[in-house]
C-alpha cells in the first residue's frame, strides 16, 4: 500500500474513501471491505483520505488517546487490500476549505475520484458543513457515483470509535469487544516488575500502556497473554498505578498467569495482553498481605470465568 503525506494529483479514476478512521472497529472494517470491492468491480484503484493530525487532535493542541495507532491502522488497511493511503495535513486552510470546494478541487480535482464511498455520518468542509446529502448532491454535478454505507449498530446504537472508548474507559471491555470485532488489547515487551508476586508460584509479566492508546479503566480484569511464540495463558491483569506498592503515577498491566510454568521467564519478550471481562476497581490495601488475600481471591474469579467460558 503506498502512504502519501501529501496530496497527489492522480491521473487514472479512483474509487474514494474519507474520513478520520481514528481506530479499527467493525464500522470501519465494513467502510474499507466495501471501498476495495468496489474498486475492483470498476477496474480502480482503492484509495483513502484521511486527515493528520486528527481534526480533534489539532483542536485541543495535543494528541488524544485512540484505539489504535497510526501504524496499526495503516496495517489493517493493508491487510483489508487498500491501495492507497492518503494522510493529508489538517491545517487552517484545509480546515477553512468549503465542502464544495474540497469535493471539487480535492476529490475531483486532484484524487479524479469516479466513486466516493462514505458512512452514512460522514463530514467534511468548514464547519463539518459537508454530508451524504451534499455527497449525493453533488455526484449528479460532477459526476461521480456516490456509495453511502449505513452504520453498523451494536445493541440499538451506531458503533463508533467515542463510544469504543467509553466503553473501555467505563470498564465494559465486553461491549467494546463486541463492537470492535476482538478483544481490545495492549503489548509490549516485558519489563521488570518489583517481584512481589513471587510467592504466588505463577510467572507475572509488567508492561507500559501502548502510547496513545486508550487504556482500560483501572482495575482488574480477566484476561488472555499471548506470548511471542503465540502461546496463550489465562490471566488476571491489574492496570492501573498499584497504589499499595508506591508506584506513584506510572500506569502500568500487570499479569499473573495461572497455566504457565512458574520458571518460565518472560523478561524482554514481547506479548499481547487481551481484556476479556471487568473483575474490580483497584484499590489501596493496608498491607501486602491484605493486596496478596485479594489477588488469590482474584485467581480463583478467574478460573471460574474460563471455566464457564
Amino acid at each position: 500500500m503506498e502512504i502519501l503525506k501529501e496530496i497527489p494529483k492522480l491521473k487514472n479514476k479512483n474509487c474514494v474513501s474519507i474520513g478520520k478512521f481514528d481506530g479499527v472497529h467493525l464500522g470501519h472494517v465494513s467502510l474499507l471491505e466495501e471501498l476495495v470491492l468496489n474498486s475492483e468491480l470498476n477496474d480502480m484503484e482503492s484509495c483513502v483520505f484521511t486527515f493528520d493530525p486528527y481534526p480533534e487532535d489539532f483542536f485541543s493542541k495535543k494528541e488524544l488517546l485512540h484505539l489504535n495507532t497510526k501504524g496499526e491502522i495503516i496495517s489493517e488497511m493493508e491487510e483489508i487490500g487498500v491501495d492507497r493511503l492518503i494522510r493529508a495535513k489538517f491545517d487552517e486552510k484545509l480546515m477553512n476549505m468549503s465542502a464544495r470546494d474540497f469535493v471539487k478541487n480535492i476529490l475531483i480535482g486532484k484524487l479524479n475520484a469516479a466513486v466516493i464511498v462514505c458512512g452514512s455520518d460522514v463530514s467534511f468542509g468548514k464547519g463539518g458543513e459537508g454530508d451524504a446529502a451534499l455527497l449525493l448532491k453533488l455526484s449528479e454535478e460532477f459526476g461521480f457515483e456516490t456509495q453511502i454505507i449505513d452504520k453498523i449498530e451494536y445493541k440499538g446504537e451506531s458503533i463508533s470509535s467515542s463510544r469504543i472508548i467509553k466503553a473501555l474507559e467505563d470498564g465494559k471491555v465486553e461491549d467494546a469487544s463486541e463492537m470492535l470485532g476482538y478483544d481490545y488489547y495492549h503489548y509490549g515487551k516485558v519489563i521488570k516488575g518489583k517481584g512481589l508476586a513471587r510467592q504466588f508460584d505463577m510467572p507475572t509479566v509488567n508492561i507500559n500502556p501502548v502510547p496513545g492508546r486508550v487504556i482500560p479503566r483501572h482495575g482488574v480484569y480477566c484476561t488472555i497473554v499471548e506470548t511471542s511464540d503465540h502461546k496463550e495463558y489465562k490471566a488476571v491483569t491489574n492496570v492501573g498505578i498499584r497504589p499499595t506498592v508506591n508506584d506513584g503515577d506510572n500506569i502500568n498491566i500487570e499479569s499473573h498467569l495461572l497455566d504457565c510454568p512458574s520458571d518460565r521467564d518472560f523478561y524482554e519478550e514481547r506479548i499481547n495482553v487481551y481484556f476479556l471481562r471487568f473483575l474490580r476497581d483497584e484499590k489501596r490495601f493496608d498491607s501486602n498481605e491484605s493486596l496478596f488475600t485479594q489477588i488469590r481471591s482474584d485467581i480463583i474469579e478467574t478460573e471460574r470465568f474460563f471455566e464457564h467460558k
